[in-house]
Formats: structure tokens, sequence, C-alpha cells
């Protein structure tokens, strides 16, 4: 009986001490929960301090430059302080440009305009030469083509606004049927083949093909038999490095020749 009693009371002081030991685990897990619960707290109320420093922060610099109207303030207040400072409600970029700075400024524009425009200048008549060229030697070879496969003449000029092809005008350059054969182009009789508008304010243009007026590209071989000659491009002495001449042989032949290399006779 005693031996029963002793193995009774180990069991019941046995479970009587897994119960600690489960509040000790539970304590120590509080313990745990609240170490985190309070360092999130911590770092949610640093955060929370940092945002309204920050936001006091843009408040103060937003209201420096501009200044509080009459609506948030007494107007018993904004009376005070316009008497003492008068300026202090006015915007800053309220201030205009004195006669000085402005005289400076239009100084420097002129000196940069005036370095600048001889530059850009140059640079325009060299693509208005290069454009023009483009434009003859395309339209005479689209000719040389043109009246070999219609098996017709074509004619090619400069031209005015009013049709007639003349040496030296130098508003368009035409590419067109004859049908009437009087040597110009009339809008309701002849055929347009091409239009190449060439208007150069740089220089002028000039054709030499004899003592005629015009280009003949023959049907039967689409060559300008009998019509050998140029078009010239002379522009102004101070562009005098894009003058060039474009010619054709009575083979069909059609080269480039800038003044660096042939005199273009300008």
């Amino acid at each position: 009986m005693t031996m029963l009693r002793k193995m009774m009371s180990r069991k019941t002081t046995s479970r009587k001490i897994l119960p600690r030991k489960t509040s000790s685990h539970k304590v120590l897990l509080n313990i745990q929960q609240m170490s985190l619960y309070q360092l999130l707290k911590s770092v949610f109320t640093i955060i929370h301090l940092l945002s309204a420093t920050l936001a006091t922060d843009l408040f103060n610099v937003f209201f420096k430059s501009v200044r509080p109207t009459t609506s948030h303030i007494n107007v018993e207040i904004i009376n005070i302080e316009i008497t003492k400072n008068p300026n202090r409600f006015r915007f800053r970029n309220e201030r205009g440009f004195t006669l000085v700075e402005l005289m400076v400024t239009v100084t420097v524009l002129a000196i940069i305009a005036m370095t600048a425009i001889p530059a850009i200048s140059t640079q325009l008549s060299h693509m208005e030469a290069k454009r023009i060229r483009y434009q003859i030697t395309n339209t005479l070879s689209t000719a040389k083509a043109e009246s070999l496969i219609r098996r017709k003449d074509l004619l090619v000029c400069l031209s005015d606004s009013t049709g007639d092809c003349n040496k030296t005008s130098k508003k368009t350059l035409l590419l067109f049927i004859d049908n009437d054969d009087d040597q110009h182009f009339d809008t309701a009789i002849d055929t347009l083949l091409a239009k190449q508008q060439l208007n150069p304010k740089y220089g002028i243009l000039r054709l030499h093909a004899g003592k005629r007026h015009y280009v003949k590209f023959r049907g039967d071989s689409g060559k300008p038999r009998g019509f050998f000659g140029h078009i010239k491009y002379c522009a102004s002495s101070i562009y005098s490095q894009t003058k060039y001449q474009i010619s054709f042989n009575q083979s069909g032949i059609i080269k480039y020749k800038p003044h660096s290399t042939h005199d273009s006779g300008c």
C-alpha cells in the first residue's frame, strides 16, 4: 500500500509539473508578442512623426513663396502686417525686367544673329543648289526614257508662270509633248509629263542649247540629237562655291560639272 501511494504521488506530481511548463511557454509567447507589438508601434510612431515633419516643412516652404490670403487669416492682422511691411504679400515673380537688362538681352541676341545668319545662309544656298541639281538631272533622264518609250518628241525648257519657255526663266522646269509644235507649253493643247518647281533664291538659271530656248528629245532614239548644251546654276558672288552646270550631248549622256573642276562661265 505504501508503495502504491508513493507511485500515485509521483504521477500526480508529474502531472502538476506539466501545466507549469505550459504556462511558462505561454508567458514567453506573450512577452514575444508584446515586444513585437511594441516594436511595430514604435516604427509606426516614427513614421508618423517623420510624415508630420515633412508635411510641416512642405507647408512652410509653400507658404513662404506664396503668401496667405485673407480667407485664412484675420483681416485685422493682415492690415497690420501690410502697414508694417507692404511688400510682404506680393508675389516674387511680380518684378519685371529693367531697362539695362533688356538692352543687354537685345545686344546678346543681335550678336548671336549676326554670327549665325551668314552660316545659315551658306547652308541654305548649298541645299538649294543640290535640290535644283537633282531636279534638272531627273527631268532630263525622264525625258530621255519617256521619248523612247512613247516614240514621240518631248520638249524640256525653263518656263515662267505663263508656260512660255525662256532661256533665263527660273520658276519651273517643264517636260511636255508639244502637240501644236510651237515650242511653248499650252495647257489646253499640250501634254504635261513633269513639272519641277525651281524658284532659286541664291542664284539664277540659264539654258544653253544653241540659239534655241528648249531641248528636244527625239522619239526615234531617245536622244537630244542636234540639241546638245547645258543648264547653268549661277549663284551670287557670296555663294560662288555652289556654281555648276549640267551638260547633255547628242548621245544623251548627262553630266554634272561643278565650278571647281569645270568653269561654269557664270
